[in-house]
């Protein structure tokens, strides 16, 4: 790639990538986002960053790689028009700016705008569907979902932060749908289409080219839903003080959904970075949600492991697939990748020192500063080795 020459991002943005320029955003605000803790550590922060933090990470940080990635993918898969500079611009900034709001207090405000870009996507997704030339593969359905329960998620905790105070239980729901929700259902969709490719397995949510779905897509799209109404009722029942059932529930549908559709452990001499990234992150979300359920009292510190090394770590390790792929470089799938290496390990240290911090009460901001210090670092690594791609354009 080094021999080759560089083409304007916003010029690749607005030819239909919005990867490209809304996935460096979220690693920057992801960075801002973890790096409140060794500010508050300082003493830089007045106010306890809890709640910003939060927000920033899973609307602003993980907010930015779901619409880059989706807002560059369905389009494709629908042979639709794609979407441009002009929208991919407005997205990147109402980011921004929800992060900002989130950073200086105003929460509501900041939800309520995040609310305003899960419309507005849903909205110019839904226009292009209309004019689809083709079928999204079946596990998109909880791709659907899953922003279903990130818009309702969202206008429940806008409505009771305008005032209209929720039941503790609905409260509860509108979190898990918001944070959980949003980012664990597509996760599951969108790997039973990418990550078995990159494993050399049957992909079985890769179907020819079709219009109308065929009665397989039926029965994959259906498998797909009833693991999806599964993690909801996993949702509903924690909510509802069944903190150890519903973890269990989702820890149960999210393995089985894993085993069946990206079964992982039968690839066979698949090596390198990539590899290990994805790996670890597919383990490490059905495995946070088994030890809530198995202790639930420290259902707060294990949530980090499905957040982390689940999440975080699979939404890098799936953007370095994405920019390999899209700057020409796919024959480097299967390379080593050092960085994505680095970033696994920093974010297996960053889990461990911010697990310790819940057990260590007189230690517990010394280590979430050196938690997110680790996390950032890792998160630089990754940027400085990934991120350069986004200037190049696939010529393959």
């Amino acid at each position: 790639m080094s021999q080759r020459t560089p083409s304007s991002v916003l010029a690749l943005t607005g030819a239909g990538e919005p990867f490209r320029l809304l996935f460096p955003l979220g690693t920057a605000l992801g960075i801002a986002g973890v790096s409140l803790w060794p500010l508050f550590a300082a003493g830089w922060l007045e106010v306890y960053p809890a709640v910003a933090h939060t927000r920033i990470m899973i609307q602003g940080f993980l907010g930015a790689f779901v619409v880059g990635f989706l807002g560059t993918a369905l389009p494709r898969l629908l042979e639709v028009p794609r979407i441009g500079l002009g929208a991919t611009l407005g997205f990147g900034a109402c980011l921004v700016v929800l992060s900002g709001m989130h950073a200086v207090g105003l929460t509501v405000a900041g939800d309520a705008l995040f609310l305003t870009v899960l419309t507005v996507f849903f909205v110019v997704l839904a226009e292009r569907a209309r004019q689809r030339k083709d079928t999204p593969p079946p596990g998109f359905v909880l791709v659907a979902m899953g922003m279903a329960c990130a818009w309702a998620g969202t206008a429940l905790l806008v409505v009771d932060g305008w005032g209209a105070a929720l039941p503790a239980s609905v409260y509860a729901l509108a979190r898990l749908f918001a944070w959980q929700g949003f980012l664990l259902l597509p996760v599951m969709g969108i790997g039973a289409f990418l990550l078995p490719r990159f494993f050399g397995l049957p992909n079985r949510h890769a179907f020819p080219e079709l219009l109308m779905p065929t009665p397989e897509w039926k029965q994959r799209a259906a498998f797909a839903a009833g693991c999806g109404a599964a993690v909801l009722a996993g949702f509903v029942l924690e909510a509802f003080g069944w903190t150890r059932t519903g973890s269990g529930l989702r820890a149960v549908f999210v393995l089985v959904y894993f085993a069946r559709e990206v079964p992982v452990h039968r690839a066979r001499g698949v090596s390198g970075g990539l590899a290990v990234g994805l790996r670890l992150a597919l383990v490490s979300v059905p495995l946070g949600y088994a030890v809530t359920a198995a202790f639930p009292a420290w259902q707060l510190a294990w949530v980090h492991i499905i957040f982390i090394t689940g999440f975080s770590l699979l939404t890098f390790t799936v953007a370095s697939r994405v920019l390999l792929g899209h700057s020409g470089q796919s024959h480097r799938f299967r390379d080593g990748h050092p960085a994505v290496l680095v970033l696994s390990g920093c974010f297996i240290a960053a889990l461990v020192v911010r697990l310790a911090a819940d057990f260590h009460a007189d230690q517990r901001f010394l280590l979430y500063a050196v938690s997110g210090v680790v996390w950032v670092t890792g998160a630089v690594v990754w940027a400085a080795a990934s991120l350069p791609a986004i200037r190049y354009a696939d010529d393959e």
